[in-house]
């Protein structure tokens, strides 16, 4: 799944306009860890993410142990999961990897919520 320029500007439309814990700088090395992803989440529902489950981290380890629990806890109750080559690439800061990601998250965040309403 490509993400165009114009889609590129949207997504970071997007993330700007949800309240996160840190400031982005590195929109690769900011979401790598899971914790502004489950941010997100907890944004638009705050009763399927418990956020002190999710710490910040800088060793690969952590992080992988962030996006297994996202996988596990969270990710299911939106009816997807992230496959492990994608979490991997994530968390190693592959440029594009997050977009990719955040593309797939906004769409399946806007079906679940046009389900529930």
């Amino acid at each position: 799944m490509d993400v165009s320029e114009d889609e590129l500007q949207g997504l970071y439309t997007w993330v700007d306009e949800i309240p996160l814990s840190r400031p982005k700088r590195s929109i690769a090395r900011d979401f790598s860890d899971g914790v502004l992803v489950a941010e997100i989440i907890a944004h638009y529902f705050p009763k399927y993410v418990e956020l002190h489950n999710y710490s910040s981290a800088s060793s690969v380890t952590q992080k992988l142990y962030n996006w297994n629990t996202l996988n596990q806890k969270v990710f299911r109750k939106l009816h997807f999961s992230a496959n492990k080559v994608d979490v991997e690439a994530i968390c190693n800061c592959v440029p594009g990897a997050i977009e990719r990601f955040l593309k797939l998250l906004q769409v399946k965040i806007a079906n679940h919520r046009s389900k529930s309403s």
